[in-house]
């Protein structure tokens, strides 16, 4: 009877001892206190996956049942509708529909963006009681708690990042090492993750999405999508020291580490250190000798794909390629196909704001600064700014008069 009263009463006298969670019975508080345990007693039969509470293995066993028919075609999470997949897709894509108007930051989740914009209103309702920092949303109060309870005690002896778990180390650890033990079965690419593997292996099969330009195919629309930005010339991910643009959000964080000295890859041989991943691997054959990249035409091998492109261009000097309508010739593929678009008429790099299609995509981010008045192109004497690297070479000039 009292027990039952407590659900009219609101009243919940059992807290957890760790994030201070609220309970109305002494049973729930102590199944929820096994969430914040290291112990996973509870496996699954199918797929061998481990819970700290029965209720997450139930409902995970859900996600092996036929209610949830649609799956993921990259991880092979399941769902109960088409509604959810699409959301968690999100996740893969990179695709942020919910934008701040304060401050233009986008998210995946409506919720998640809900709660940035209390951020704005300076509401915070929910006050930690031990620091007394204020927070946005009850979740967040809750992993905040985290913070002053649970300790890392696996620490990376490179960058010092801590982690609860072993595992999740010695998954991290590889960014600074460079190991890659997952390979591709199909083109030998190595990844440092077996979900990335399982991901990438997707593009040796069907791909049912063609890009409407130039007809290259992709195995997903959200990539297909990605792809378009290089006819359109977007670039949605500015570097917010520089505003410097990029079509992709990997190429802008890389970007960053230019301006923040940042250099996350260690070399441990010789405890060098690199900003990008492809850089320490590179490296690391010098250590190796290893020389991975050979010429298919007299067999030579290289320890870095731009001195087989070089050797490649030197074999390539003697052959021509022909313009199928006059009588231009050049020694690089790419020029001709420039060329022959003089012919075609063809402009497949077309502007988002008025339309006006040009030749190259190079042409269209030049155009587009008349429309965003930036100027990239800056004088290292007087500091005067220019649209193009031309009319910089132009103004450069004058000073050498």
């Amino acid at each position: 009877m009292q027990r039952h009263k407590r659900i009219h009463t609101n009243e919940r006298p059992f807290v957890c001892v760790v994030c201070h969670k609220r309970f109305n019975r002494k049973d729930h508080v102590l199944s929820h206190m096994k969430s914040h345990s290291k112990e996973l007693p509870y496996p699954c039969q199918v797929c061998s996956h481990r819970f700290s509470l029965k209720h997450n293995l139930d409902k995970h066993i859900q996600t092996h049942s036929k209610k949830y028919t649609f799956v993921c075609e990259i991880c092979y999470k399941r769902y109960q509708s088409n509604r959810d997949l699409e959301v968690h897709h999100r996740s893969h894509s990179g695709e942020r529909p919910f934008v701040c108007s304060v401050c233009h930051k986008g998210f995946s989740h409506k919720g998640n963006f809900k709660v940035h914009f209390m951020s704005h209103n300076e509401m915070h309702p929910y006050q930690c009681n031990i620091c007394k920092k204020k927070l946005t949303s009850k979740q967040n109060l809750m992993l905040h708690y985290l913070n002053h309870i649970h300790v890392k005690e696996y620490n990376c002896s490179v960058c010092n990042k801590s982690f609860n778990h072993k595992g999740n180390l010695k998954v991290h650890f590889r960014i600074h090492t460079g190991e890659r033990p997952f390979q591709c079965p199909v083109c030998g690419k190595r990844f440092v993750r077996k979900q990335d593997m399982q991901i990438h292996s997707w593009t040796h099969q069907l791909k049912p999405s063609r890009c409407p330009v130039c007809h290259k195919s992709f195995n997903r629309k959200d990539n297909l999508k990605v792809h378009m930005r290089i006819h359109s010339g977007e670039r949605p991910f500015p570097c917010t020291i520089c505003n410097k643009t990029f079509s992709k959000r990997g190429n802008m964080r890389k970007h960053e580490r230019i301006h923040t000295k940042e250099r996350p890859y260690k070399c441990h041989i010789c405890n060098k250190t690199f900003y990008s991943s492809s850089n320490l691997s590179a490296h690391k054959r010098t250590h190796t000798k290893e020389k991975p990249f050979s010429c298919y035409q007299c067999g030579v091998k290289f320890s870095r794909n731009y001195q087989l492109k070089g050797d490649e261009n030197f074999l390539n000097r003697f052959k021509q390629y022909f313009c199928s309508f006059c009588s231009y010739t050049t020694y690089q593929k790419g020029d001709v196909v420039k060329h022959e678009r003089i012919h075609t008429k063809e402009r497949p790099y077309v502007c988002d704001v008025c339309n006006k299609a040009f030749y190259s995509s190079s042409n269209l981010s030049a155009h587009k600064r008349t429309h965003t008045k930036e100027k990239p192109f800056s004088c290292n004497h007087c500091g005067k700014k220019f649209a193009q690297n031309s009319h910089l070479k132009a103004h450069f000039l004058k000073h050498l008069q």
